[in-house]
């Protein structure tokens, strides 16, 4: 497969950079800029949310679609994964984790976990110098009962949900404390119904006293950083949903809470990007978990198109990348391909929309909107669409030794053939 000489990748750079020069841009800045903005590999797409526990007949409250051979069976596996994946990828990389994915020595309920038990985890972030970000898994469990959790009109199931959401804070700001980061909590559950329910409110006073108690005890928000995540429907949830946007953003803004937005989780033709300055001045931090929802919430891999490159974009034109408030992360999974090949896409589709944000004239474009020049503006828009943006990027890679243009596809075939395959 064609490899461009390195010769050629550099001679594009300088030329690029005269021209970004030109418009005001300095891409050696920009390049500096970008290994601030980690960006979290979800290490749930290595075994399509499968998780290390092992419980029979428990329906999953994540639809995956397909049987591609290879998954991860196990942590050693997934971790072997991510760094396959993470050779690829220009970024700087934060981790993603589950709660079904801790590893104890001896068999635990999930609400009873403690960081001890993502002792694995943490020795690979640190040795990669990783910042992680977490999330309780509020699904896939015997303890689900009819779709819900931390919503249900059970108190027993309920009461083992909110102790998994209490002890899931200890573990996020034990971990920080240790990696010396701040650590994105998110939470999501699917709790809902099929079809019309009579008492929408009777959900949300149980999900709403079910938070108070979860977030109740005071723990340092230098190392932990409260999220929720809500969506328009869940799987079999699809008349009502307790945890909606809505929702969240209300509870989140009283709170001084942060918010998670799931570019997967909304009508197919919302702008996301435009619900950033509109909710980041009333909450208490925002992450974008990254997919693409074809028709419906499907997880489908981050590719580069439009609505990703809107979110860096916006994030860039409104200075929050880099702050310590605000996260990144990638959501998706499919089944149908090679998941890490999946990793390596998005992975790679999110630093180059990234990059793309970082390297525009924002300046030019912001003087020319104040001084009414709406003219202007729509030329320089579409004109910072034609930059060499491509040229930026491949040195990129090429500095970082994360593989120019598609040659690491080739890697990828010996890795599926020589490890995935391998997995009986």
């Amino acid at each position: 497969m064609y490899q461009p000489e390195v010769s050629a990748i550099q001679s594009a750079y300088e030329e690029a950079r005269r021209v970004y020069a030109a418009l005001g841009v300095d891409t050696e800045q920009a390049l500096k800029a970008f290994e601030t903005v980690g960006i979290s590999i979800h290490s749930w797409a290595g075994d399509d949310v499968t998780g290390f526990e092992k419980h029979e007949n428990v329906h999953s409250e994540n639809t995956v679609t397909g049987n591609y051979p290879g998954a991860a069976r196990n942590g050693a596996e997934l971790r072997q994964d991510l760094d396959q994946a993470m050779r690829f990828s220009p970024c700087t990389h934060r981790l993603g984790l589950q709660s079904m994915y801790a590893e104890p020595k001896t068999p635990k309920e999930r609400c009873d976990y403690d960081v001890e038990d993502f002792r694995d985890w943490i020795e690979f972030a640190k040795e990669r110098h990783m910042a992680v970000d977490y999330n309780v898994s509020y699904f896939t469990h015997p303890m689900m009962k009819d779709g819900c959790s931390l919503a249900s009109p059970d108190d027993e199931v309920r009461a083992y949900w909110v102790k998994a959401g209490i002890n899931g804070r200890r573990i996020c700001e034990a971990i920080g404390r240790e990696l010396g980061c701040r650590v994105f909590n998110n939470t999501w559950t699917p709790d809902g119904t099929k079809d019309n329910t009579a008492d929408r409110m009777g959900y949300r006073r149980r999900l709403k006293d079910s938070l108070d108690q979860i977030y109740a005890e005071p723990l340092d928000s230098r190392y932990l950083c409260d999220c929720m995540e809500g969506k328009v429907f869940s799987i079999a949830n699809e008349c009502f949903t307790a945890g909606s946007h809505d929702f969240y953003i209300a509870y989140a803004a009283k709170h001084n809470l942060g918010l998670t937005i799931d570019t997967g989780h909304f009508h197919p033709t919302e702008n996301y990007a435009d619900k950033i300055s509109a909710v980041y001045p009333f909450v208490g931090g925002l992450m974008f978990h990254l997919s693409r929802g074809v028709r419906w919430d499907s997880d489908h891999t981050l590719i580069q198109e439009d609505g990703l490159f809107q979110v860096f974009q916006e994030l860039k034109r409104a200075d929050l990348l880099g702050r310590d408030n605000v996260a990144i992360g990638l959501d998706f999974f499919d089944a149908q391909v090679n998941r890490v090949t999946a990793w390596i896409v998005g992975l790679r589709a999110a630093g180059k929309a990234l990059l793309a944000a970082l390297l525009e004239p924002t300046h030019l474009l912001q003087e020319a909107e104040a001084a009414g020049n709406l003219g202007k503006r729509m030329a320089l828009l579409d004109e910072c669409k034609n930059l060499p943006v491509n040229a930026v990027w491949d040195y990129l890679c090429w500095k970082r030794q994360a593989g120019v243009g598609p040659g690491w596809l080739e890697e990828m075939d010996r890795y599926e053939r020589e490890v995935q395959f391998q997995r009986t």
